[in-house]
């Protein structure tokens, strides 16, 4: 099993890294670790629709220690451009049998505003995407074949 893990270093993201780690271990998996920086992030942590560090290879490679510490093989990678492309695209050249995203929980009204990169990633995914809240609960979505 490959699991995509789209990961930028905030809570929300930790713990979909954690249940990325359970699930790896229960299914024997290998993870890709993936951050990407959007092109309107200039190293604040608000980069424009979603929040990045300035330093994403930093929580890239603690992502990838923190598995690598529970024994799971994981791959770092680091995109620039459009975070739901860039996830979409990785999935589909990584060969993704899951796709797990962490999710801010913007409400109806902030994804109206600002979109969400986790409803994009589900409505054009080609494997289950699941999505992590911020609260650590969990909700996956089966891809629906185009």
């Amino acid at each position: 099993m490959q699991i995509l893990l789209a990961y930028d270093g905030f809570p929300y993201s930790d713990h979909a890294l954690e249940r990325v780690g359970e699930l790896a271990a229960d299914e024997h998996a290998s993870v890709t670790v993936l951050s990407v920086v959007p092109p309107d992030a200039r190293g604040s942590k608000s980069g424009g629709h979603v929040g990045i560090r300035p330093h994403a290879h930093e929580d890239v490679a603690r992502a990838h220690e923190t598995l690598a510490a529970r024994g799971i093989a994981s791959e770092m990678r680091m995109e620039h451009g459009d975070p739901g492309t860039e996830i979409l695209r990785v999935a589909d050249e990584v060969g993704a049998d899951l796709i797990v995203v962490g999710s801010r929980g913007l409400g109806r009204l902030g994804r109206l505003l600002l979109g969400s990169v986790s409803t994009e990633v589900v409505s054009g995914a080609s494997c289950p995407v699941m999505v992590v809240a911020k609260d650590g609960s969990e909700r996956l979505e089966a891809a629906v074949p185009a």
